[in-house]
C-alpha cells in the first residue's frame, strides 16, 4: 500500500445519515449557509490566519471561502462583502449560527444593503449542508497535511481543495456545482428529490431535504 493509499484510508470520511432535519430549498441562490472552520492551532503555519469563512449555495452546492485572521465583526463583514461583490451573486436567504460575528450592526447593515434575509435556527436543525461540506473540505485538507508533513492550508491547499470540490460531480445533484445555473436548476431539484425519496425508503435514519 502506497503512502497516498494509507493517508486516504486514515482520513476516510464516515458517511452519516441524520433523522428529522429539513432544509427548504426553492431554487438557486434562494438559500446560502455560512459557517466558520476553526484552524487556530495551525495559525503559525499560515501567517496567522486562524479561520475560514465557508459559504455554500444549498441547491447547487457551490462553495466560496474566505480566510480570516480574526472573527472580529468588521473582518467578517468585509469578507462577506468581497464574496458578494466578486461572485456577482447574492442569496435571498442567508443562514448562519448565532455567533456575535454575524449578529452586530456591521453585518446587519450589509444584509440590509443587499436585501438578504439573515436568520439562524433555534433548534437542533442547524446549517446541515454547510456542516457537511466543511467535513468534506477538512477531510481533503488533512489528507494533504499528512502527505506534505505540514499544516499549511492558506492559499494553495485551500484553493485547490475548493476548486476540486466545485468541479466534481455531486452524488446527489448529479451535476458539478460549477455547472449548476438557472437553466438546469429544476433538474437539480428533481435529482435531490429522488435521492431523498430513496433514503426515506431505506429507513428512518435519514436526512430529508424538502423542496418547494
Amino acid at each position: 500500500m502506497s503512502k497516498q493509499d494509507i493517508v486516504s484510508e486514515l482520513h476516510k470520511a464516515a458517511r452519516r445519515n441524520f433523522s428529522g432535519q429539513h432544509t427548504i430549498i426553492k431554487g438557486i441562490d434562494d438559500l446560502w449557509q455560512l459557517l466558520m472552520i476553526d484552524f487556530q492551532k495551525y495559525s503559525t503555519f499560515n501567517i496567522e490566519y486562524k479561520y475560514v469563512l465557508v459559504v455554500i449555495d444549498a441547491l447547487s452546492k457551490y462553495v466560496w471561502v474566505r480566510p480570516l485572521k480574526t472573527k472580529h465583526k468588521n473582518f467578517v463583514k468585509n469578507a462577506m462583502q468581497s464574496l458578494l461583490s466578486e461572485s456577482r451573486r447574492k442569496p435571498k436567504n442567508l443562514q448562519t449560527d448565532l455567533g456575535t460575528e454575524f449578529y452586530n450592526d456591521s453585518f446587519k447593515n450589509l444584509m440590509k444593503n443587499y436585501n438578504i434575509n439573515h436568520y439562524s435556527t433555534y433548534s437542533v436543525k442547524k446549517a446541515s449542508i454547510v456542516e457537511r461540506v466543511i467535513r468534506t473540505l477538512k477531510t481533503h485538507l488533512y489528507k494533504m497535511f499528512s502527505q506534505c508533513g505540514r499544516y499549511q492550508w492558506f492559499k494553495n491547499s485551500l484553493d485547490f481543495v475548493v476548486k476540486r470540490y466545485n468541479n466534481t460531480l455531486h452524488r446527489i445533484t448529479k451535476f458539478k456545482p460549477i455547472n449548476v445555473n438557472e437553466s438546469n436548476a429544476t433538474l437539480v431539484m428533481s435529482n435531490i428529490k429522488k435521492s431523498q425519496k430513496h433514503k426515506i425508503r431505506q429507513g428512518p435514519f435519514t436526512l430529508e431535504i424538502t423542496l418547494v
